[in-house]
């Protein structure tokens, strides 16, 4: 999280994680990373401020005002050129010629080495060639009927059909008569369905229905392989082991398998088992998605080497244990305090421990690639918390303290939604969290400047994003926007969880909110 306040410029910086191009936004469109946190002041500047912008607060000794301002203008820069897609917030309604505000970035990506979280769409369906009977008009009259619902059922997975509840009662039936011969046909059709219901957000259905796939075809990789895709979508990252172990003892050289144990294990921060079954892999055949993986992984293990590890019951916090022993000690009794208000203020807990990395300042910018006003990120690859500690003593900043909250409610609000969470609400509740807001920031010109539009770039955005959450946190409290969190985790889709909590998609609440509040603080 950067330390200064957004200006202007016009040059941009490749992301040094991905190689993504011009990355301007507090996140890199590809890899995940957040990376550009522009930080406000504590205290709310002065009402006779020329500048509406959140003045520097943060560590001002570690680079220069120069170095600050060319970092920040490339990422205003950025902002301006690439236009924001999402739900960006409409000037308010109250006068004709304001702008509409620039608040969101650049839309998320995928991930550059992306983790294999889905099956292969199509599942292999072998013929059901059922025996002729041995007597009887009826007999074999019955055997062509059930032949005959067979060859339909193989007709509609091969051409990549949903099936039906109907599908699935026949494919049942036909198994109860026909037992081994129509296996692998009942094994797609479990397969199919449960896809289906992993895609609409039944779960524990899907997971039912793969988990009687496994049970009766034994010998088949493919439903603990597709368990292990819908563990992973889920974020239940040791079942998602399991799942992609039980699926290479049938397919050794299975490299989707491979590919999601590495990941899930990476999850579970069990980086060197997952860098030992990509190299395995890698040994018996060339995949280069593997290689990608591998390649990613190995450089953040090279830049945790030899930093001391302690593992508590929420955190797995490394740092240099020779020079930051006594600041580690204290970020993990501060750690643990947000830890337990976030709980409470979420009524959520993250399924798996979270990994914090403490770096010197030039370790974190050669891990990171952020810049130096950096003051910390969050990376939804691998779900670990970066944080540089130079210079810090025993006795933590309140500038270090708010970073450890902001980054930590970053981790609970991606794993409560299932990553779902659009950026302007993970920035919003970061900084609501820190009890921040938007009056306390910004004095009298930069309420207006900010409902007029004109607020712009990444600081435009962080004041956007708390308003917006402060003007939904108004309407529905926290309550509301745990609810929100939680419908995001179960629809899947964002705007889909905000009309199911707060009647309207994100674009009708942000234009609702800027309305309001162009209203009561626009010239």
């Amino acid at each position: 999280m950067p330390s200064v306040a957004p200006g202007h410029g016009c040059v941009s910086m490749d992301c040094p994680r991905c190689g993504e191009p011009d990355v301007g936004g507090p996140e890199c469109p590809s890899c995940g990373v957040i990376l550009a946190k522009a930080r406000a002041p504590r205290r709310r500047a002065s009402q006779g401020s020329a500048n509406p912008v959140p003045s520097a607060s943060r560590r001002p000794g570690l680079v220069s005002v120069a170095l600050i301002a060319v970092a920040v203008a490339a990422a205003l820069w950025a902002l301006r050129r690439d236009p924001p897609a999402l739900a960006p917030a409409p000037a308010p309604a109250t006068e004709a010629g304001r702008g509409a505000l620039d608040t969101t970035p650049r839309p998320e990506g995928p991930l550059t080495v992306a983790p294999p979280r889905r099956p292969p769409p199509r599942i292999p369906v072998p013929a059901a060639p059922l025996s002729p009977p041995d007597s009887g008009a009826r007999a074999s009259a019955d055997v062509m009927a059930d032949q005959a619902a067979a060859d339909r059922l193989g007709a509609l997975l091969r051409n990549g059909l949903p099936a039906g509840p109907g599908d699935l009662r026949a494919a049942e039936d036909l198994h109860s008569r026909h037992g081994q011969a129509v296996l692998g046909l009942l094994e797609a059709v479990l397969i199919n369905t449960a896809l289906q219901e992993h895609g609409a957000r039944r779960h524990h259905e899907a997971i039912r229905l793969l988990q009687r796939a496994e049970s009766l075809a034994h010998a088949s990789p493919q439903p603990p392989r597709t368990l292990m895709g819908v563990y992973l979508d889920t974020g239940r990252w040791e079942e998602a082991g399991d799942a992609a172990l039980r699926a290479l003892a049938l397919s050794p050289d299975d490299p989707h398998a491979a590919r999601g144990l590495a990941y899930a294990l990476v999850r579970q921060d069990r980086t060197r088992d997952a860098i030992e079954i990509l190299e395995d892999l890698l040994d018996r055949h060339e995949d280069p998605e593997a290689r990608a993986l591998l390649a990613r992984i190995e450089a953040d293990a090279e830049a945790e080497t030899g930093l001391t590890e302690q593992r508590l019951a929420h955190f797995h916090v490394r740092y240099d244990g020779e020079e930051h022993v006594a600041v580690g000690r204290e970020v993990l009794r501060v750690l643990d305090r947000h830890y337990a208000t976030l709980v409470r203020a979420l009524d959520h807990e993250p399924r798996a421990p979270i990994p914090v990395i403490l770096f010197s300042q030039e370790s974190y910018a050669a891990a990171t690639g952020a810049p130096g006003w950096s003051g910390g990120l969050y990376d939804s690859f691998d779900g670990r918390v970066r944080i540089p500690i130079a210079g810090l003593t025993p006795s933590l900043t309140p500038d270090m303290d708010d970073t450890l909250l902001h980054e930590l409610t970053h981790a609970f609000v991606t794993d409560r939604s299932r990553g779902v969470a659009p950026r302007v609400l993970q920035e919003g509740l970061a900084q609501l969290m820190e009890g921040k807001t938007v009056e306390t920031l910004l004095d009298q010109r930069g309420l207006e400047a900010l409902a007029e539009g004109r607020f712009r770039g990444v600081g435009g955005f962080y004041m956007t994003s708390l308003a917006f959450v402060e003007y939904l946190h108004a309407r529905r409290g926290r309550g509301g926007l745990n609810d929100l969190l939680d419908a995001m985790a179960e629809t899947g889709n964002a705007d889909e969880a905000f009309r199911r909590v707060y009647g309207k998609d994100a674009a009708g609440l942000q234009k609702e909110w800027s309305v309001r509040f162009g209203r009561r603080h626009g010239r």
